[in-house]
């Protein structure tokens, strides 16, 4: 199996003798490139023109962060023609009916993944639940979604034992400073998913498509923030130090330390494995986003009718 690549060092990717290098300050070792799905610099990290020709050969995305976490860009491969499947994506967002029908299913299976990760902390959440996805519009869902979050941060803020308040931009505590961190990543993940089928990551449907974010990628990591993100900062809550944060007048980060404690559980998360029985073998959690990305491609071009994801372990 294929699993991401976190670079938390500043340093430099290279090409020698047909093998990737990373040159940081301290280190310098080859990355095995045949374990690799995607690469993720949340350091400064150059790549030589030879990096990048041999990732853009191997179909490798690259995702460029800040060292807070915030996503910059990707270097990403998309030479293949995808004319037919671009089409049908568009006209699935212009047509009303299609596009809500899309999103409904989004924020279905957002709830099926809040309601299954909840449950496996030992909590009934009978309020989440009780929450109908219904609405005439995508912004009547965008409200269904928001009432939905809002349920499943005081479930997780029980789980813990603190009083949970969600702030962004910038995150003033170190639970948020954590799932921001983290959201930020699963991001980049979504974008890859999309973009290995096929998908044009613009085009988005419960999302509205803009010129800041991709949308699409907002749509997947929704339904999977409850199974990598909350589950990942869950296990580590416990454990922080205040050596893993810092702080900037009312904002709180991840320190270098702290980043580092929060991707390498990250990472264990996203390879833990699930038996899947019509493939009849396991797949790795960080392989079912992309084939919720296939589930939807073959929505658009008509092969099978998209339900909402549900968990199936």
């Amino acid at each position: 199996m294929k699993y991401p690549l976190f670079i938390t060092d500043h340093g430099r990717l290279e090409r020698q003798s047909g093998s990737l290098v990373f040159v940081g300050r301290l280190e310098k070792r080859t990355i095995p490139l045949a374990q690799v799905s995607e690469v993720h610099c949340l350091a400064r990290v150059s790549l030589t023109s030879g990096a990048v020709e041999l990732l853009s050969e191997r179909r490798i995305p690259v995702h460029f962060y800040s060292t807070r976490g915030d996503y910059r860009g990707s270097l990403i491969n998309d030479a293949s023609p995808r004319g037919r499947l671009h089409l049908a994506q568009a006209e699935h967002h212009l047509d009303p009916e299609k596009r809500l029908f899309i999103a409904r299913a989004i924020v279905q299976g957002m709830q099926n993944a809040m309601a299954f990760t909840l449950s496996r902390w030992g909590v009934n959440p009978v309020k989440l639940n009780s929450v109908k996805v219904d609405g005439g519009s995508v912004d009547e869902l965008m409200g269904k979604e928001a009432e939905l979050w809002n349920h499943f941060y005081r479930y997780f803020g029980d789980a813990l034992g603190v009083e949970f308040r969600r702030t962004r931009r910038p995150p003033e505590d170190e639970l948020n400073a954590m799932i921001s961190y983290a959201n930020a990543v699963i991001y980049g993940l979504a974008l890859s998913s999309a973009m290995k089928v096929g998908l044009d990551p613009a085009i988005g449907y419960l999302h509205a498509v803009n010129d800041r974010r991709f949308s699409l990628p907002l749509d997947l990591a929704d339904i999977f923030k409850p199974l990598f993100v909350f589950s990942t900062v869950k296990s580590l809550w416990g454990e922080r130090g205040k050596g893993d944060f810092t702080r900037k007048g009312k904002a709180v980060y991840l320190s270098r330390a702290g980043r580092r404690k929060l991707l390498k559980a990250l990472t264990g998360t996203l390879r833990r494995t699930v038996y899947y029985k019509p493939w009849k073998r396991s797949v790795s959690y960080r392989s079912i986003m992309e084939m919720e990305a296939r589930r939807l491609r073959r929505h658009l071009l008509g092969e099978e009718t998209y339900g909402p994801f549900r968990p199936w372990w």
